[in-house]
């Protein structure tokens, strides 16, 4: 990935990969980022680019990419995310639970984000991988996800969020600047990925291949029926209720 390169006034610090994030030890978020606390996550790295025009034409967009690892609160021995369908409810699962419950309209219980969108397999891995992209109710920003499973209770979440630096809706933004550079950019760092597994996890993908000889991901997934809220186990997505986790005691 190119060095972190903010806009200037930016404070945000660069996260490398550290020697001590190997155990993937997980932490809570925070309740408004996710009610059920159903899923725990490791910061891995986190890094920023400004997007800048031809001479005194200024910044035109900014992405800002983070990795993490994510597990479930609860553990469940029989779940192995390394198995194509467990892994697609856990990429499923974690997606609605830290963003399925959030709402556009209240009211009209229109949801903020669509996801997943532009579905598509990662080939290449010996694992199955995933990438799609998310989108706000409004053209503020544009999301775009890679899943991995790293074990068998384990998920990397790649995530990249960016925009252009101007008005309008999406359309009239990618008539004005073209969002193609930041997306390239994307593109080059997931082609870039490569997972070696350990002696370990070669004998759990083994084991696995042969009732699953190809590891395969669905080709095609539909887009998730938000609002929703994900059941305490993490996987289970169930209908939207906004007082299943109004107070720590559910």
């Amino acid at each position: 990935m190119p060095k972190h390169n903010r806009i200037r006034g930016d404070s945000t610090e660069q996260r490398k990969i550290g020697s001590d994030i190997y155990d993937l030890e997980g932490r809570s978020f925070n309740r408004n980022i996710m009610p059920s606390q159903s899923w725990e996550y490791s910061s891995i790295a986190n890094r920023k680019w400004a997007f800048n025009g031809p001479w005194f034409s200024g910044l035109m967009g900014q992405l800002t990419f983070s990795a993490v690892a994510v597990k479930t609160t609860i553990s469940n021995p029989k779940l192995n995310f390394l198995h194509p369908r467990a892994f697609e409810s856990g990429v499923l699962g974690y997606l609605t639970a830290s963003e399925g419950h959030a709402l556009y309209d209240e009211g009209r219980k229109i949801p903020e984000y669509k996801a997943p969108l532009n579905w598509s397999p990662i080939p290449n891995l010996p694992v199955p991988a995933v990438q799609f992209d998310m989108e706000m109710a409004t053209p503020i920003c544009r999301y775009h996800l890679a899943f991995i499973p790293v074990s068998r209770d384990r998920l990397v979440c790649l995530r990249f969020d960016y925009w252009q630096e101007c008005s309008g809706s999406q359309d009239e933004k990618d008539q004005k600047i073209s969002p193609k550079p930041m997306q390239d950019l994307i593109d080059n760092i997931i082609r870039s990925v490569r997972l070696i597994p350990s002696p370990e996890l070669e004998a759990e993908l083994g084991e696995i291949r042969k009732i699953c000889p190809n590891l395969s991901v669905n080709p095609e997934c539909s887009q998730l029926k938000w609002p929703a809220d994900v059941d305490k186990d993490g996987i289970t997505i169930l209908e939207y209720d906004k007082r299943r986790y109004a107070t720590p005691n559910y």
